[in-house]
C-alpha cells in the first residue's frame, strides 16, 4: 500500500508593483506584474520547512533541498511554467 500524498498550493503575488520571485537555493526567478501572481504546489507534509521571505519588489522561497519532493510552479492562469527537483 502506498501513502497519498496530499497537496498544497501558496500563492505569491505582486500586489502594488512588480515583483521578482525567486526559488532558492537553486536560484530560479520569474518577475511577475502588478495584480499577478504565480502558484508553487508541494507535498504539504513539507509546509513547515518552506520558508517566505517578503522585501519591498521580491519574494523568496526556500524549499527543502533537492531529493525531498517534486515543486510545480503555476502560473495564473493554473498551467504548469516549471517543476523544481
Amino acid at each position: 500500500m502506498t501513502a497519498v500524498q496530499s497537496m498544497m498550493d501558496i500563492k505569491l503575488a505582486a500586489a502594488d508593483e512588480s515583483a521578482r520571485v525567486t526559488f532558492e537555493p537553486i536560484g530560479i526567478v520569474f518577475e511577475i506584474t502588478e495584480d499577478d501572481f504565480i502558484t508553487v504546489r508541494f507535498d504539504s507534509a513539507l509546509a513547515s520547512s518552506v520558508e517566505i521571505y517578503h522585501w519591498s519588489n521580491g519574494i523568496s522561497v526556500w524549499l527543502p533541498y533537492p531529493g525531498e519532493s517534486d515543486y510545480v510552479v503555476l502560473d495564473s492562469s493554473d498551467q504548469e511554467m516549471i517543476r523544481l527537483w
